[in-house]
Protein backbone atom coordinates (compact mmCIF):
# COMPACT_ATOMS: atom_id res chain seq x y z
CA UNK A 1 0.00 0.00 0.00
CA UNK A 2 1.01 3.95 -0.76
CA UNK A 3 2.95 5.39 2.09
CA UNK A 4 2.69 8.98 2.97
CA UNK A 5 4.97 11.33 5.23
CA UNK A 6 3.16 12.89 8.52
CA UNK A 7 5.37 15.91 8.51
CA UNK A 8 4.50 16.35 12.88
CA UNK A 9 7.53 13.83 13.29
CA UNK A 10 9.71 14.88 10.34
CA UNK A 11 13.03 15.80 12.41
CA UNK A 12 14.53 14.85 15.91
CA UNK A 13 14.63 18.34 17.03
CA UNK A 14 14.81 19.51 20.44
CA UNK A 15 12.10 22.18 19.37
CA UNK A 16 10.29 18.62 18.67
CA UNK A 17 11.06 17.09 21.62
CA UNK A 18 10.14 20.24 23.59
CA UNK A 19 7.18 20.37 22.13
CA UNK A 20 5.86 16.79 22.79
CA UNK A 21 6.67 17.60 26.64
CA UNK A 22 4.45 20.54 26.40
CA UNK A 23 7.54 22.83 25.68
CA UNK A 24 7.99 25.83 22.86
CA UNK A 25 9.10 24.81 19.34
CA UNK A 26 12.50 25.98 18.30
CA UNK A 27 14.25 26.35 14.66
CA UNK A 28 15.43 22.95 13.27
CA UNK A 29 19.40 23.02 13.65
CA UNK A 30 20.60 24.15 10.28
CA UNK A 31 23.67 21.08 9.80
CA UNK A 32 20.63 18.38 10.11
CA UNK A 33 19.21 20.08 6.79
CA UNK A 34 22.34 18.76 4.83
CA UNK A 35 22.07 14.99 6.25
CA UNK A 36 21.06 12.11 4.11
CA UNK A 37 17.69 12.23 4.64
CA UNK A 38 14.38 10.55 2.68
CA UNK A 39 13.25 12.49 -0.14
CA UNK A 40 10.54 10.14 -1.62
CA UNK A 41 8.20 11.64 0.99
CA UNK A 42 4.92 13.11 0.47
CA UNK A 43 4.35 16.18 3.20
CA UNK A 44 1.20 16.57 5.24
CA UNK A 45 -0.16 18.41 7.99
CA UNK A 46 -3.14 18.37 8.67
CA UNK A 47 -3.03 20.25 11.90
CA UNK A 48 -1.23 23.39 10.49
CA UNK A 49 -3.41 23.68 7.67
CA UNK A 50 -6.50 23.92 10.20
CA UNK A 51 -7.93 20.09 8.63
CA UNK A 52 -8.19 18.45 12.42
CA UNK A 53 -10.03 20.26 15.15
CA UNK A 54 -8.04 18.43 18.33
CA UNK A 55 -11.07 19.48 20.85
CA UNK A 56 -13.11 16.90 19.73
CA UNK A 57 -10.96 14.63 21.79
CA UNK A 58 -11.56 16.44 24.94
CA UNK A 59 -12.77 13.75 27.78
CA UNK A 60 -12.22 11.07 25.17
CA UNK A 61 -10.75 7.70 26.45
CA UNK A 62 -7.51 6.91 24.49
CA UNK A 63 -5.99 3.44 25.73
CA UNK A 64 -2.11 3.21 24.63
CA UNK A 65 -0.63 -0.11 25.20
CA UNK A 66 3.41 0.31 25.79
CA UNK A 67 5.48 -3.55 25.00
CA UNK A 68 8.16 -2.36 27.65
CA UNK A 69 9.63 1.04 28.72
CA UNK A 70 13.23 -0.63 29.70
CA UNK A 71 15.01 1.77 27.36
CA UNK A 72 15.81 5.92 27.16
CA UNK A 73 13.62 5.29 23.63
CA UNK A 74 10.47 4.04 25.03
CA UNK A 75 10.59 6.17 27.94
CA UNK A 76 10.36 9.30 25.51
CA UNK A 77 7.78 7.58 23.39
CA UNK A 78 5.58 7.40 26.63
CA UNK A 79 6.15 9.93 28.23
CA UNK A 80 5.22 12.20 24.40
CA UNK A 81 1.68 10.14 24.60
CA UNK A 82 1.10 11.49 28.44
CA UNK A 83 2.02 15.14 27.36
CA UNK A 84 -0.67 14.82 24.41
CA UNK A 85 -3.01 13.07 26.93
CA UNK A 86 -2.89 16.22 29.15
CA UNK A 87 -2.66 18.96 26.12
CA UNK A 88 -6.19 17.60 24.80
CA UNK A 89 -7.72 16.76 28.20
CA UNK A 90 -7.87 13.07 27.23
CA UNK A 91 -8.36 10.65 29.69
CA UNK A 92 -5.48 8.18 29.04
CA UNK A 93 -5.17 4.59 29.48
CA UNK A 94 -1.52 3.05 29.95
CA UNK A 95 -0.44 -0.01 30.23
CA UNK A 96 3.30 -1.34 30.01
CA UNK A 97 3.92 -4.87 29.24
CA UNK A 98 7.17 -5.42 29.90
CA UNK A 99 8.30 -7.01 27.03
CA UNK A 100 5.72 -9.85 27.13
CA UNK A 101 3.14 -10.47 24.36
CA UNK A 102 1.00 -12.44 26.12
CA UNK A 103 0.90 -9.29 28.34
CA UNK A 104 0.11 -7.23 26.00
CA UNK A 105 -2.52 -8.61 24.61
CA UNK A 106 -4.11 -8.86 27.66
CA UNK A 107 -3.78 -5.20 28.47
CA UNK A 108 -5.15 -4.48 25.06
CA UNK A 109 -8.10 -6.37 25.69
CA UNK A 110 -8.47 -4.92 29.22
CA UNK A 111 -8.43 -1.40 27.95
CA UNK A 112 -11.19 -1.91 24.97
CA UNK A 113 -13.34 -3.14 28.25
CA UNK A 114 -12.77 -0.18 30.31
CA UNK A 115 -14.33 1.71 27.46
CA UNK A 116 -11.16 3.47 25.48
CA UNK A 117 -12.73 5.03 22.61
CA UNK A 118 -9.34 4.72 20.90
CA UNK A 119 -6.05 2.47 21.10
CA UNK A 120 -2.35 3.38 20.47
CA UNK A 121 -0.56 0.41 20.58
CA UNK A 122 3.38 -0.10 20.59
CA UNK A 123 3.39 -3.61 19.53
CA UNK A 124 6.35 -6.00 21.17
CA UNK A 125 6.50 -8.09 17.84
CA UNK A 126 4.85 -8.69 14.97
CA UNK A 127 2.48 -11.68 15.84
CA UNK A 128 0.49 -12.41 18.71
CA UNK A 129 -1.73 -9.31 18.95
CA UNK A 130 -3.99 -10.23 16.25
CA UNK A 131 -6.65 -11.77 18.29
CA UNK A 132 -7.10 -8.61 20.66
CA UNK A 133 -6.36 -6.66 18.09
CA UNK A 134 -9.35 -8.22 15.59
CA UNK A 135 -11.61 -7.71 18.56
CA UNK A 136 -11.31 -4.53 19.45
CA UNK A 137 -11.73 -3.31 16.11
CA UNK A 138 -14.75 -5.38 15.93
CA UNK A 139 -15.91 -3.72 18.80
CA UNK A 140 -15.22 -0.05 16.92
CA UNK A 141 -12.68 0.59 18.61
CA UNK A 142 -10.04 2.05 16.20
CA UNK A 143 -6.16 0.87 16.29
CA UNK A 144 -3.33 3.02 15.85
CA UNK A 145 -0.18 1.12 15.41
CA UNK A 146 3.05 3.29 15.92
CA UNK A 147 6.63 2.58 15.17
CA UNK A 148 6.34 -1.19 14.50
CA UNK A 149 3.71 -2.87 12.73
CA UNK A 150 1.97 -6.27 13.16
CA UNK A 151 1.65 -9.47 10.21
CA UNK A 152 -1.84 -8.67 9.24
CA UNK A 153 -4.06 -5.92 6.79
CA UNK A 154 -4.68 -2.26 8.03
CA UNK A 155 -9.05 -1.78 7.70
CA UNK A 156 -8.76 -5.85 9.95
CA UNK A 157 -6.18 -6.14 12.83
CA UNK A 158 -5.72 -1.95 12.84
CA UNK A 159 -7.08 1.21 10.97
CA UNK A 160 -3.66 3.11 10.29
CA UNK A 161 -0.10 3.16 11.40
CA UNK A 162 2.92 5.66 11.81
CA UNK A 163 6.71 3.96 11.75
CA UNK A 164 9.99 4.78 10.34
CA UNK A 165 11.71 3.19 7.55
CA UNK A 166 13.74 0.70 9.10
CA UNK A 167 15.09 -0.72 6.21
CA UNK A 168 16.10 2.83 5.08
CA UNK A 169 17.77 3.52 8.69
CA UNK A 170 19.72 0.28 8.31
CA UNK A 171 21.23 1.08 4.82
CA UNK A 172 22.65 4.68 5.90
CA UNK A 173 24.37 2.74 8.95
CA UNK A 174 25.83 0.44 6.48
CA UNK A 175 27.35 2.92 4.53
CA UNK A 176 28.85 4.82 7.28
CA UNK A 177 30.60 2.13 8.12
CA UNK A 178 31.53 0.44 5.16
CA UNK A 179 32.75 4.48 3.73
CA UNK A 180 34.68 4.50 6.99
CA UNK A 181 36.39 1.36 6.68
CA UNK A 182 36.94 1.61 3.02
CA UNK A 183 34.64 -1.44 2.04
CA UNK A 184 37.11 -3.86 4.33
CA UNK A 185 36.51 -4.78 7.81
CA UNK A 186 34.73 -6.85 10.20
CA UNK A 187 31.61 -6.37 11.96
CA UNK A 188 29.79 -7.20 14.62
CA UNK A 189 26.10 -6.79 15.04
CA UNK A 190 23.38 -6.53 18.58
CA UNK A 191 20.37 -6.99 17.51
CA UNK A 192 17.23 -5.71 18.85
CA UNK A 193 14.05 -7.85 20.44
CA UNK A 194 13.31 -11.13 18.04
CA UNK A 195 10.63 -10.87 16.03
CA UNK A 196 9.65 -7.20 15.95
CA UNK A 197 9.61 -5.47 12.80
CA UNK A 198 11.83 -2.33 13.60
CA UNK A 199 14.43 -5.96 14.35
CA UNK A 200 13.78 -7.91 11.08
CA UNK A 201 13.94 -4.49 9.37
CA UNK A 202 17.10 -3.27 10.51
CA UNK A 203 18.83 -6.29 9.88
CA UNK A 204 17.96 -7.01 6.70
CA UNK A 205 18.76 -4.06 5.47
CA UNK A 206 22.16 -3.82 6.87
CA UNK A 207 22.93 -7.36 5.64
CA UNK A 208 21.68 -6.29 2.08
CA UNK A 209 23.55 -3.23 2.06
CA UNK A 210 26.95 -4.71 2.13
CA UNK A 211 26.06 -7.79 0.21
CA UNK A 212 28.89 -7.19 -2.57
CA UNK A 213 31.34 -6.04 -0.80
CA UNK A 214 34.19 -6.90 1.63
CA UNK A 215 31.95 -6.56 4.90
CA UNK A 216 31.95 -9.44 6.91
CA UNK A 217 30.11 -10.46 9.50
CA UNK A 218 32.20 -12.05 12.37
CA UNK A 219 29.74 -11.79 15.01
CA UNK A 220 25.97 -11.07 15.31
CA UNK A 221 24.24 -11.68 19.05
CA UNK A 222 20.90 -10.32 20.46
CA UNK A 223 20.53 -7.74 23.35
CA UNK A 224 17.00 -6.67 23.34
CA UNK A 225 17.25 -3.02 22.71
CA UNK A 226 18.77 -3.08 26.59
CA UNK A 227 21.87 -1.26 27.67
CA UNK A 228 23.17 -3.53 30.42
CA UNK A 229 22.35 -6.41 28.59
CA UNK A 230 24.66 -5.09 25.44
CA UNK A 231 27.54 -3.93 27.37
CA UNK A 232 27.58 -7.99 28.54
CA UNK A 233 26.88 -9.58 24.98
CA UNK A 234 29.93 -7.12 23.82
CA UNK A 235 31.93 -7.79 26.22
CA UNK A 236 31.75 -11.41 25.53
CA UNK A 237 32.59 -10.65 21.98
CA UNK A 238 35.41 -8.70 22.58
CA UNK A 239 36.83 -11.09 25.19
CA UNK A 240 36.55 -13.62 21.88
CA UNK A 241 37.43 -11.91 19.17
CA UNK A 242 38.16 -8.20 20.16
CA UNK A 243 40.97 -7.72 17.86
CA UNK A 244 38.93 -8.75 14.74
CA UNK A 245 36.76 -6.01 15.23
CA UNK A 246 36.45 -2.86 13.29
CA UNK A 247 32.66 -2.32 13.71
CA UNK A 248 29.86 -2.86 15.53
CA UNK A 249 26.50 -1.42 14.14
CA UNK A 250 23.91 -2.05 16.65
CA UNK A 251 20.13 -1.67 16.28
CA UNK A 252 19.36 1.14 18.70
CA UNK A 253 21.82 3.34 20.64
CA UNK A 254 21.24 2.24 23.65
CA UNK A 255 22.82 -0.78 22.65
CA UNK A 256 25.54 1.45 21.18
CA UNK A 257 26.14 3.05 24.79
CA UNK A 258 26.80 -0.49 26.10
CA UNK A 259 28.86 -1.29 23.45
CA UNK A 260 31.04 1.74 23.78
CA UNK A 261 31.03 0.71 27.25
CA UNK A 262 32.44 -2.76 26.93
CA UNK A 263 34.92 -1.55 24.04
CA UNK A 264 36.40 1.16 27.02
CA UNK A 265 36.24 -2.02 29.60
CA UNK A 266 37.71 -4.00 26.81
CA UNK A 267 41.02 -1.51 26.92
CA UNK A 268 40.21 -0.27 23.06
CA UNK A 269 39.32 3.23 22.01
CA UNK A 270 36.02 3.41 20.76
CA UNK A 271 35.72 5.91 17.52
CA UNK A 272 39.03 4.90 16.87
CA UNK A 273 40.74 1.11 17.18
CA UNK A 274 36.59 0.02 16.80
CA UNK A 275 33.93 2.10 15.05
CA UNK A 276 30.18 1.94 16.59
CA UNK A 277 27.34 2.77 15.03
CA UNK A 278 23.38 3.13 16.31
CA UNK A 279 20.01 4.17 15.58
CA UNK A 280 17.48 6.56 17.24
CA UNK A 281 19.13 9.51 18.18
CA UNK A 282 19.15 10.40 21.76
CA UNK A 283 20.82 13.29 23.42
CA UNK A 284 23.53 10.25 24.61
CA UNK A 285 24.18 9.14 21.17
CA UNK A 286 24.80 13.08 19.96
CA UNK A 287 27.24 13.26 23.09
CA UNK A 288 29.01 10.48 21.90
CA UNK A 289 29.26 11.72 18.52
CA UNK A 290 31.50 14.49 19.36
CA UNK A 291 33.27 13.09 21.38
CA UNK A 292 34.16 11.17 18.84
CA UNK A 293 33.30 7.77 20.49
CA UNK A 294 30.43 7.14 18.37
CA UNK A 295 30.70 7.15 14.14
CA UNK A 296 27.02 7.70 13.94
CA UNK A 297 23.73 7.63 14.44
CA UNK A 298 20.83 7.58 12.29
CA UNK A 299 17.64 9.10 13.82
CA UNK A 300 14.19 7.32 14.81
CA UNK A 301 11.76 9.79 16.63
CA UNK A 302 10.10 8.40 19.62
CA UNK A 303 7.82 10.82 19.59
CA UNK A 304 4.58 9.73 18.45
CA UNK A 305 1.85 11.44 20.95
CA UNK A 306 1.10 14.80 19.01
CA UNK A 307 0.76 12.30 15.51
CA UNK A 308 -0.98 10.19 17.06
CA UNK A 309 -3.68 12.15 18.89
CA UNK A 310 -3.72 13.64 15.08
CA UNK A 311 -4.72 10.57 13.90
CA UNK A 312 -7.39 9.97 16.47
CA UNK A 313 -8.93 13.53 16.22
CA UNK A 314 -9.04 12.92 12.37
CA UNK A 315 -11.24 9.52 12.77
CA UNK A 316 -12.90 11.15 15.48
CA UNK A 317 -13.81 14.05 12.86
CA UNK A 318 -15.01 11.51 10.39
CA UNK A 319 -12.18 12.41 8.28
CA UNK A 320 -10.17 9.77 6.12
CA UNK A 321 -6.90 8.61 7.47
CA UNK A 322 -4.26 6.74 5.16
CA UNK A 323 -3.36 2.90 6.41
CA UNK A 324 0.46 4.06 6.34
CA UNK A 325 2.58 7.40 7.56
CA UNK A 326 6.33 7.11 7.53
CA UNK A 327 8.56 9.59 9.67
CA UNK A 328 11.55 10.92 7.66
CA UNK A 329 14.69 10.20 9.54
CA UNK A 330 18.02 11.85 9.30
CA UNK A 331 21.93 10.28 9.70
CA UNK A 332 24.09 12.16 12.33
CA UNK A 333 27.71 12.13 12.28
CA UNK A 334 30.50 14.54 13.33
CA UNK A 335 29.25 17.00 11.03
CA UNK A 336 25.84 17.20 11.66
CA UNK A 337 25.59 16.05 15.25
CA UNK A 338 23.95 18.60 17.63
CA UNK A 339 22.43 17.80 20.91
CA UNK A 340 19.77 19.74 20.16
CA UNK A 341 18.88 17.25 17.43
CA UNK A 342 18.69 14.14 20.46
CA UNK A 343 15.66 13.47 22.58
Amino acid sequence: MRKKALSLVLALTMGLALAACGGEKDEAPAAAAEAPAKDDKEAADPQSSGEVDMSVLKGKTIGFSQCDNGNSWRIAETESMQAAAEKYGVKLIYTDASADIAKQASDIEDMVAQGADYLIIAPQEEDGLQAALQSAMDKDVPVILVDRSVNGEAGQLYTSQIMSDFVWEAEQCAKIITETLGGKGNIAILQGTQGATSTNDRQKGFMDAIEGTDMKVVADQVANYVMDEAQDVMANILQAQGDEIDAVYCHNDDMAQGAIAAIKAAGYTPGKDIYVVGIDGPKAAMESILAGEQLASCSCSPLFGEPAFELCAKIESGQKVDASYTNEDTLYTKDNASVDAGF
